[in-house]
This record gives structure tokens, C-alpha cells and sequence, in this order.
């Protein structure tokens, strides 16, 4: 299977698909593959590295672009490149930085429609204000329609967070209506009653997933939700 690890700059990509490759790699045969080319520094050895190919830095130099430019023409780069094909049980794929990009020009698309057996982590940061998570949700929910591919919401960096906090998160995701229950007044809190309405008809049905890439809590869950991902029956429940 191969999966592709996605989520906003700093939600914890890297170090998911570093710690859950050593999870995974216990009982499975495992890949890991760096699809970003502009990390200076992994917390794994990629067994495929776009680096490799070529790096943000260089793509700034040949071409005289500033980081942002620079990012867009690398990751257009990315829809030529030619990842490996493995017969391992598992492929991770760590993806650039700036999944907007990733997801919304071709590249992301792209990959995905090469890939054999593939399919997608999204990963929410635990640490934002509940406020802000119907956003994120959405977020998702749209990469995973532009992919055009099953994916998983992870919740990382439960560390951080106290056990009534945990529980509250477990609850709003449970049930996207209850995100109505937030306290809020204005704009926001219009918004958030109106996508809670959008998540209840159209977020697939999926158990939470709520994990820490930095101890490794939850991954034995995670790791259940993707032998599912694949079931017949679409039921994430």
C-alpha cells in the first residue's frame, strides 16, 4: 500500500513517517520516500529522495526565483518524476511542506493516478483551537476530492494536549455537529454552524484517529484504519 503522508507546514509529516515506518517495519516490509525538495534535514534514511533529482535551492538559482516561486516550479517538477515501484507492504510517502500546491496543481494528482494501491494521511494539528478544526476538516476533505483518493484524518500531537482536552476532540469528531456546541459569536461561529452541516453530508464515515508521531500513541489505530481504508464496504466506522 502506498500512502501518501499529508498536512499543513509543521503538523508533524516527517516525523510521522519516520516513527510510524519503524512502527510498521516490526511486522511489515517498509519503504519511506522523501517527495519534498526543499527539507534540509530527515528524521529517516529515504529509500527514494527527490533530492536526488533536485533541490528548492537549486530550482532558485537556475531559474532566479524567490522560496515561494521557487516551491511552486519544484513541486510542478514533481508530476515528471518517476517514483519507484516497491513490492513492499507498506510505501511511505512524506509530502512537501506546502500541501496547497501538492494537492491543487498537478503534481499531487498526478502521483497519485501512478500509484498502485495508494491512498492518503491527513494530518490535523491537535495543538490549533477547536475553532479553527471545521476549517482543517474541510481542508482535507477537499485534497482528498482533488486527489481523488481514500484518506485518513490523524489528528497528531496529542502529546501536547491534557486528557479532557483529548476527549473533547474524540467527541467533535465523532459527531460534526457537535461542533455547534462551541462557543462562539460572529462570523466564525456562522461559518463553523455552516460547515458543520457540510461535514455531516459529506465527511465519509470514519472513526477519529488520534495519534502522537513524537510517542508513537495511536498507532496501532492508525494502523487498523488503513487495512480498512480498502475494504469493499467503504465503512470507516
Amino acid at each position: 500500500m502506498y500512502v501518501l503522508v499529508l498536512g499543513p507546514a509543521g503538523s508533524g509529516k516527517s516525523l510521522l513517517t519516520a516513527r510510524f515506518g519503524s512502527f510498521l517495519a516490526r511486522r511489515y516490509r517498509v519503504r519511506q520516500v522523501n517527495l519534498d525538495p526543499g527539507v534540509e534535514s530527515l528524521p529517516y534514511a529515504p529509500d527514494f529522495d527527490v533530492r536526488s533529482k533536485y533541490t528548492l535551492e537549486a530550482v532558485m538559482r537556475e531559474e532566479g526565483l524567490g522560496p515561494n516561486g521557487a516551491m511552486l516550479r519544484a513541486i510542478d517538477r514533481l508530476a515528471c518524476v518517476r517514483i519507484p515501484r516497491y513490492s513492499d507492504d507498506f510505501v511511505l510517502l512524506d509530502t512537501p511542506g506546502q500541501v496547497e500546491p501538492f494537492v491543487f496543481r498537478d503534481a499531487g494528482p498526478r502521483i497519485v493516478g501512478r500509484l498502485p494501491d495508494c491512498c492518503c494521511i491527513y494530518i490535523l494539528d491537535a495543538s490549533t483551537p477547536l475553532q479553527t478544526l471545521p476549517s482543517l476538516i474541510l481542508y482535507s476533505l477537499a485534497a482528498q476530492f482533488s486527489l481523488g483518493t481514500a484518506a485518513v484524518n490523524v489528528v497528531n500531537k496529542i502529546d501536547l494536549l491534557r486528557p479532557e482536552r483529548i476527549a473533547r476532540v474524540r467527541t467533535l469528531l465523532e459527531d460534526p455537529r457537535r461542533f455547534l456546541e462551541l462557543a462562539g459569536e460572529g462570523l466564525r461561529y456562522e461559518l463553523n454552524v455552516r460547515m458543520a452541516r457540510i461535514m455531516e453530508e459529506y465527511l465519509p464515515a470514519q472513526r477519529p484517529c488520534l495519534v502522537s508521531a513524537k510517542t508513537g500513541k495511536g498507532f496501532g489505530e492508525l494502523l487498523d484504519i488503513l487495512h480498512e481504508v480498502k475494504c469493499a464496504c467503504g465503512d470507516l466506522t
